[in-house]
C-alpha cells in the first residue's frame, strides 16, 4: 500500500503509541533510544552510535564538522569520535531521533561483509546519509513493536533495523560510484559479497553482459588492477575477521574463502600483510 508524503510526520508527531524514551534492557548488546532533546556537551564514546533524525531539525557537530541535519539524515558516530547536538531553532516541538547503540563486533560483523570495515573504522571523512520516508516509518514502526519483545527478540530487531539502514549507506557511498556505471557497480557488489567468494571468477563474470576477456580489460581499466587482484583483496580482508573472530582453522578459513590450497592462502595472506594467518590471529589474541 502507498502512503502518502505525510505518513511519518502523522506516526511520529500525532501517534498516541509512542516509544520509551530509553531501552527498556541495560545490558543489550544492540539496543535503541527515542529522543527529543539535544546533548550540547562535546563527548565522544567507545561504542557506535547511529542517528537517524525523525522529524525537526538538529545542529550536529561531529569531529568538529558541524552540519544541520533533518528528517531521513542519518549520521554515524564511530568509537573515538567526538559529537554534540544543539536545537536548530527555538521552536523544538518537532525535533525527534532515534539513536541505536551498538558494539564494535556487530559494525565488524556487518561492514566487513562488504570489505568495508577498516575504510570505514580508519577513514576521515562523516560517514552521513539520507533515507526515504517509507524506511523512516519501517524504522518507526519496527522500534514500536521491539520495545514490546523479551531481550533476546529485542535485540535482533534492533540488529535487523541497523543493518538495513547501513545497507542504504553501503548502496549509496561505496558500492554505488556515480563514475562507475551501473554494470560495474553492480559487478563490485558481486565481488564483496562473501557469499561469492568459492565461486571462480569466470562464474562472476557470467552475470555480466560481457565475454570474460573483455570484462577483464575493462575492469582493469577502471579500477586499476585485475579481476583476481581485486577479488583476492576482498578475500583476505574477510579472512582477518575470521581469524580474528572465530575458531575455525586456517585450513577451514581457506576453503570458506575458495581456495583450496592452504600454501596459495598462506602465501597470499602474508604477501597482503607481512605475517602469515596463523601470526596474525596469535598477535590479535594477544592485543
Amino acid at each position: 500500500m502507498k502512503r502518502s508524503p505525510h505518513y511519518v510526520d502523522n506516526i511520529v508527531l500525532m501517534s498516541k503509541a509512542t516509544l520509551e524514551m530509553s531501552s527498556p534492557f541495560k545490558d543489550a548488546k544492540v539496543a535503541f533510544n527515542w529522543l527529543n532533546r539535544d546533548y550540547p556537551m562535546y563527548h565522544g564514546h567507545s561504542h557506535w552510535e547511529l542517528l537517524v533524525v525523525m522529524s525537526g531539525e538538529i545542529c550536529h557537530n561531529l569531529n568538529g564538522k558541524k552540519s544541520v541535519l533533518t528528517k531521513g539524515d542519518v549520521c554515524l558516530i564511530k568509537p573515538n569520535d567526538k559529537h554534540s547536538l544543539k536545537f536548530a531553532k527555538k521552536d523544538v516541538k518537532k525535533y525527534q531521533h532515534i539513536n541505536f547503540i551498538f558494539s564494535d563486533d556487530l559494525a565488524e560483523e556487518f561492514f566487513s561483509m562488504y570489505g568495508c570495515y577498516e575504510e570505514i573504522v580508519n577513514g576521515t571523512e562523516m560517514v552521513c546519509f539520507t533515507i526515504e520516508n517509507t524506511d523512516i516509518a519501517m524504522v518507526y514502526e519496527k522500534a514500536l513493536l521491539a520495545q514490546t519483545l523479551p531481550q533476546e527478540q529485542y535485540e535482533a530487531c534492533a540488529k535487523i533495523m541497523v543493518s538495513k539502514i547501513l545497507l542504504e549507506y553501503i548502496e549509496q557511498k561505496i558500492l554505488f560510484n556515480v563514475e562507475y556505471p551501473e554494470w560495474l557497480n553492480l559487478f563490485l557488489a558481486q565481488l564483496a559479497n562473501p557469499i561469492n567468494f568459492n565461486l571462480k571468477v569466470e562464474e562472476l563474470a557470467q552475470t555480466t553482459s560481457y565475454s570474460y576477456s573483455r570484462l577483464s580489460r575493462l575492469f582493469k581499466q577502471h579500477m586499476g588492477v585485475t579481476i583476481v587482484d581485486y577479488l583476492n583483496e576482498k578475500k583476505m580482508i574477510y579472512a582477518k575477521r575470521l581469524l580474528r573472530s572465530t575458531d575455525l582453522s586456517t585450513l577451514q578459513i581457506a576453503e570458506r574463502i575458495g581456495y583450496n590450497s592452504l600454501s596459495s592462502f598462506n602465501h597470499l595472506f602474508k604477501k597482503a600483510y607481512g605475517v602469515t594467518p596463523s601470526e596474525y590471529r596469535k598477535k590479535a589474541k594477544n592485543d
